[in-house]
């Protein structure tokens, strides 16, 4: 609770920081009126910080959020009308994130008004994204996104859709296949993948301060003593020395990674074995980053197991119930993972990681209001050079002293 008093005081007491922005993207940013006011539900956020609150038991009560957009019609009213009204901001608001675009590929499946609220929050004119739809989505579902990625032209649906299910090589497919699109695109320095249930715990501009510090330094989680070996057991072994590790599919990789998965043979014939296994997904991307003898840059190259001292995973904070990722779960758990509810917010509020999974849009979806909103202003606040953002936690990290250069 400390760390989050200390968070609130930041909000409302702040020092102006150096100035981060260049002049002339300053005064464009000013003419368009950037940051239009937010708030995200009618509970009082920063009261529901304070476990006694009153506001805690009024945000449990909510089972359905509020209405949700009207898309279509807002879509048809032209895209200006549509970035207008839901808040996009269309700037690159720094020169610093201007120049450190980074790619997405966004999985989705369903609940529209979830997807564009992720999107919304991560999206920057200088960034890349590639939206996989489930082509077992639902036609609406499919329209309103394609719609939506229409009116952004650093945004596109993926060009090949499949249905991926769990535990078969279709859950590693859609990644692959975003990754094969955003490669056109030359700018871009960092790849992250993510799905539409998840939500942003870093703004833009401290996603890029980290990435600078990480200096090409890829994060992706993996572990041999806690890996499932039963799942390549009844296969021949893994081809050019590699040595299979159990991470997660979700990653933060350098370009240089995504050129050896997209056009390296090894990598070709390693993908080629983990279709034989059981959950590729979680050995491929993981495997490649932990074996050091094939020279990926920004990978592995000491004890491959993360933990939350020497090799923290950062790209996403998944409550799993199980050590050493156990955390006391506020919401519900469902197949292990939390399903975040309101008293979770001081928990993911004080987290260093990137993203976070994961929410429903239909459960206590007070919990996802208030992290969008503390969000949106924590944005605002950087813009506005009153927010200064302490690097110190990345810059100490213990697993960037082994990283293959």
């Amino acid at each position: 609770m400390a760390v989050v008093q200390n968070w609130i005081q930041k909000v409302f007491k702040t020092e102006k920081n150096t100035s981060i922005l260049d002049t002339s993207i300053q005064n464009e940013n000013e003419k368009n009126n950037v940051f239009q006011a937010r708030k995200s539900t009618d509970i009082d956020c920063v009261k529901m910080l304070n476990p006694n609150s009153e506001e805690i038991e009024k945000a449990k009560k909510r089972i359905y959020r509020h209405s949700q957009p009207d898309y279509q019609k807002l879509i048809s009213n032209g895209c200006n009308h549509f970035k207008s009204n839901r808040g996009y901001i269309t700037n690159s608001l720094t020169l610093e994130e201007e120049n450190f675009p980074i790619a997405y590929s966004i999985v989705v499946f369903k609940d529209e008004a979830q997807v564009e609220r992720l999107f919304r929050a991560i999206y920057r004119p200088q960034n890349f994204y590639c939206i996989h739809i489930d082509i077992k989505s639902s036609n609406s579902f499919t329209e309103i996104i394609r719609n939506i990625s229409s009116c952004f032209d650093n945004v596109f649906i993926s060009s090949r859709s499949v249905s991926p299910v769990w535990g078969q090589f279709s859950i590693l497919e859609p990644d692959l296949i975003c990754m094969k699109d955003l490669w056109k695109y030359k700018k871009w320095k960092y790849f992250i993948n993510l799905t539409g249930q998840e939500y942003p715990l870093r703004t833009n501009y401290e996603l890029v301060k980290i990435l600078k510090i990480y200096d090409g330094a890829n994060d992706a989680e993996g572990t041999i003593k806690r890996a499932n070996k039963k799942r390549w057991q009844n296969v021949e072994p893994a081809p050019h020395g590699i040595t299979p590790t159990k991470g997660s599919l979700h990653i933060t990789v350098n370009r240089a990674f995504v050129d050896y998965v997209l056009h390296n043979k090894t990598a070709q014939d390693f993908l080629n074995w983990t279709k034989k296994t059981k959950i590729p997904d979680e050995t491929f991307f993981s495997s490649l980053n932990h074996n050091p003898h094939l020279n990926i840059p920004g990978s592995y190259k000491a004890e491959p197991e993360t933990d939350s001292v020497i090799k923290p995973f950062l790209t996403r904070f998944v409550n799993w119930g199980t050590h050493p990722f156990d955390w006391k779960c506020h919401g519900k758990r469902v197949r292990m993972v939390c399903i975040f509810g309101v008293e979770d917010i001081p928990l993911l509020l004080s987290r260093p990681e990137f993203f976070t999974n994961k929410f429903y849009i239909d459960y206590q979806p007070v919990a996802l209001d208030c992290i969008e909103e503390f969000h949106y202003n924590r944005t605002r606040d950087q813009y506005e050079q009153d927010w200064t953002f302490n690097t110190t936690f990345y810059e100490n990290l213990p697993f960037l002293k082994n990283v293959m250069g």
